[in-house]
């Protein structure tokens, strides 16, 4: 019957780093009267650090003696939360002394060293006991079949939802095996291993004492190494993993057949880190990744077989979170909302040569079409991932002099955006009516004049972002809409060879994006609703010169334009979104107060026809893009 109080004994990790965790907490774990070794393999009195600056979670796995408790203490573990009662023993041990059963909790027999108890009867002395003691924890590690039994209980403990509780008969070999491995597992350090498993002796102290006193002088001095522990019980079983394994990780893996999953999971129940590779040197937008990434240790993804948990966990051992950090926030939906609160400025530049009706006389009108097509990258920065906008577009519109001194214009067009940026992808397509008029007093051909435009477009909206480290892809869509309206002030002067015309105006834009769900990733954002206005004052020199004849009755006017655009008030755009109830908030690239542009254009004319190009570059800040269009006109 010697082996009822044979309770697993622990094996410890080869050489575990020591613990570097700044941050530990005290541990309320109860004293039970009737179950002396009962306790949190979190730790004794505080909570244990690990490696890589993390500290055991307190409530998840707990270890005691045989599960025979007071009415009192049955009221405290009933109060614990365990879901889970793992039973060490023998079907023996279990028929002798049944466990009293937790309310809510399963119960698990998983018989550990079965038939393979070794042979008691040549024990008569205390060296003898001692050596049989370290045979047994030998075991753990040598013999096929309690290792089998060992691979169930943990694959078992992994899987468990709620707190578990494991236990033997004593609590102190299967139990204190089942423990050190676990805390190895962890990343506690292996002098920290060894203490929590000879505590055994401090928590059972008084009963093996009243049970030693209750034997002759001559059997208690046989019997005390087999009721207590010895710091030789666990190195045989250390010595036996390096002899049979070489490493922990490899008696995990090979001999008790756990996945790198499972010992990840395992791992993210016991530990939160807290700090991440890499992570206090991150700023900005990847700062706030880190930081999400960091919570979401105390989320569902967390503990569990997710591919938040793999890559968080793969990326402690390699030391790096990788991408992630720059992924993770949805950085490219603020890149799209900046972006958009900028097309109206491109499409009212592209549409310009036509919506003044300065080539037109009274009454007449013009038919035009333009294509725009433009390109803005953003250089990475401490705070944000380069980003870069791609724009395709066309606009048809009609504009009319109505007097000497008033023209207006109507158009429509569809600009198709694409926002690239921290893996992520948006495409923006908008579609809008824009309409203007233009008043000079003195005429429209000199002087002062007065011009106001207006826009409101739909703009549908749908992303894709690369996540990395194996989280895969979160895809959304989602609609709003964009207005604008400008007013400038301006003065058209006509010299010989060539007409300048500078105008100093300023533009409200305003977005409105309904918020949404992304889907197809664990980490996918739930992006709340943007609703923005950007104010900015600009100033415009356009200067044409005079027409040259070529052949075939063709007028060649050839121009060029500058434009200084300077945003009124913060131009930073941010967009704020959830993953499980955690707020991120992440800005776009582009945070230029400060825009310069210049374009060339030329202008070919043949009677009511007309037919252009203008090509510009941009920059500002840590941005640089040009810009393109195509244009004809046909007046009537």
């Amino acid at each position: 019957m010697l082996h009822r109080i044979v309770c697993s004994l622990s094996v410890l990790a080869l050489s575990i780093s020591a613990a570097q965790a700044t941050e530990t907490y005290t541990l309320d774990t109860p004293i039970l009267s009737s179950i002396d070794n009962f306790r949190d393999v979190a730790g004794t009195t505080t909570a244990y650090t690990t490696a890589n600056d993390g500290t055991m979670r307190s409530g998840v796995f707990y270890r005691s003696n045989a599960i025979t408790p007071s009415a009192a203490d049955l009221a405290t573990l009933n109060s614990l939360g365990i879901t889970a009662v793992y039973d060490l023993r023998t079907t023996s041990e279990v028929a002798a002394t049944p466990d009293t059963l937790l309310t809510g909790a399963t119960y698990t027999n998983i018989d550990i060293i079965g038939n393979s108890a070794l042979d008691t009867s040549s024990i008569t002395t205390a060296a003898g006991a001692m050596a049989y003691m370290q045979a047994v924890n030998a075991s753990f590690v040598d013999n096929a079949d309690v290792r089998s039994q060992f691979s169930v209980l943990f694959n078992d403990l992994a899987s468990t939802d709620g707190a578990a509780l494991f236990h033997c008969t004593a609590g102190k070999d299967r139990t204190g095996w089942t423990a050190a491995v676990l805390l190895s597992i962890a990343g506690v350090d292996s002098a920290t291993i060894m203490a929590d498993y000879l505590a055994t002796n401090d928590y059972t102290a008084t009963r093996v004492a009243a049970t030693l006193a209750a034997l002759p002088a001559s059997m208690a001095a046989i019997y005390e190494p087999l009721l207590t522990v010895d710091a030789s019980y666990l190195q045989a079983s250390l010595d036996e993993v390096t002899a049979l394994y070489g490493t922990m990780d490899n008696y995990l893996k090979e001999g008790l057949g756990l996945s790198q999953a499972t010992i990840y999971v395992l791992r993210a129940k016991m530990v939160y880190y807290n700090s991440l590779p890499g992570q206090a040197s991150l700023f900005g937008n990847a700062a706030a990744g880190a930081l999400l990434l960091q919570q979401l240790q105390n989320s569902s993804l967390s503990g569990t077989y997710t591919a938040y948990n793999y890559y968080l966990q793969s990326a402690i051992d390699a030391g790096t979170l990788g991408v992630v950090p720059t992924t993770v926030g949805g950085q490219v939906h603020a890149d799209a909302a900046s972006y958009l609160l900028r097309q109206n400025a491109l499409i009212d530049q592209a549409a310009e040569p036509y919506t003044n009706g300065i080539d037109l006389k009274v009454g007449q009108r013009s038919l035009w079409t333009t294509g725009l097509a433009g390109y803005l990258g953003t250089d990475g920065s401490s705070h944000a991932a380069s980003s870069n906008e791609h724009t395709q577009g066309t606009m048809i519109g009609l504009t009319q002099r109505f007097s000497d001194q008033l023209s207006a214009h109507a158009g429509f067009g569809y600009s198709k955006g694409t926002v690239g940026g921290a893996g992520g992808e948006v495409d923006t397509d908008l579609t809008f009516l824009n309409a203007g008029a233009r008043f000079a007093p003195n005429g429209l051909e000199r002087g002062v004049f007065v011009s106001a435009d207006a826009s409101a477009g739909w703009v549908d909206y749908d992303s894709k972002r690369q996540l990395g480290g194996g989280l895969g892809s979160a895809r959304g869509d989602t609609h709003g809409n964009l207005t604008s309206a400008s007013v400038a002030l301006g003065y058209r002067l006509p010299t010989t060879g060539v007409t300048l015309e500078p105008s100093l105006g300023v533009r409200v834009s305003h977005l409105n994006l309904d918020g949404f769900n992304e889907k197809d990733s664990e980490l996918a954002l739930d992006v709340d609703r943007m609703s923005q206005t950007r104010r900015s004052a600009f100033t415009h020199l356009k200067a044409s010169l005079t027409p040259i004849a070529v052949a075939g009755g063709w007028q060649l006017v050839p121009g060029a334009s500058l434009d200084y655009q300077r945003v009124l008030g913060n131009p930073q755009v941010d967009s704020s979104a959830q993953v499980l109830g955690l707020d991120i908030e992440q800005r776009a690239a582009y945070a230029t107060r400060d825009q310069f542009s210049g374009a060339l254009n030329l202008t070919a004319n043949l009677g009511a026809v007309s037919l252009g190009a203008e090509a510009g570059a941009t920059t500002g800040g840590d941005s640089q893009g040009f810009s393109g269009s195509l244009k004809a006109s046909y007046r009537f």
